[in-house]
């Protein structure tokens, strides 16, 4: 992964300017202080900002937050020992799956890139005692999560839920052969299901 000037710049919709959601709002202030493509935490935070622009239906700018990271960290990068290094490739391909669905969603054919990276990804581990186990219990924690009591909690925890379902869904509209470990449609209603609570928690905090 080169370092670029490209890498560090914040794109605008991940900036508190004009930014009406007072959860938002918090939260893009905090995230664009700390901006990274080579932090674990702040790469998950740039996804799960991506996930709560898409929950409240500002597609294009959960677009745009997540292109600022996919654009420019294209492949899984490796530590000097040639290991991939996980800790940045995890969170970037939660990135891609997010990016894959939104692609979809508007018919755009760019969605072929974040696919490629999805099922070409070197993580991907043939586990389906795991893979199962992350659809069985999806509902349960997406109602525990969206009983907290607070915001970012609640937010935080429904996001990295909708994350890995999120990915599943792209292996599954991909024909990958994991995806005959679990039903894709009982996966799509899980993610309507848990963007409606992470929605909700979201405009009450408004």
């Amino acid at each position: 992964m080169s370092r670029t000037t490209a890498e560090i710049l914040v794109p605008a919709a991940a900036k508190p300017d004009d930014e009406d959601n007072r959860y938002l709002l918090k939260f893009k202030s905090s995230l664009v202080k700390r901006w990274s493509h080579t932090r674990m935490a702040e790469l998950y935070e740039i996804v799960d900002l991506s996930v709560y622009l898409w929950a409240v239906d500002r597609s294009d700018e959960a677009l745009a937050v997540l292109r600022s990271v996919t654009s420019v960290i294209t492949e899984p990068p490796r530590t000097r020992d040639g290991v991939v290094d996980y800790n940045v490739w995890c969170p970037v391909a939660a990135a891609n799956a997010l990016e894959g669905r939104l692609l979809r969603g508007r018919g755009d054919a760019a969605v072929e890139v974040p696919v490629a990276r999805i099922t070409g990804d070197p993580g991907l581990a043939d586990n389906p005692d795991f893979i199962r186990e992350q659809v069985a219990v999806a509902a349960e924690k997406m109602a525990a999560a969206a009983a907290e009591g607070s915001v970012k909690r609640a937010c935080h925890r429904l996001s990295r839920t909708l994350i890995g379902l999120l990915l599943l869904a792209e292996l599954a509209a991909a024909g990958h052969p994991y995806a005959d470990y679990y039903n894709a449609a009982e996966v799509a209603e899980l993610i309507e299901t848990g963007r409606e609570l992470l929605r909700t928690r979201l405009m009450a905090a408004a």
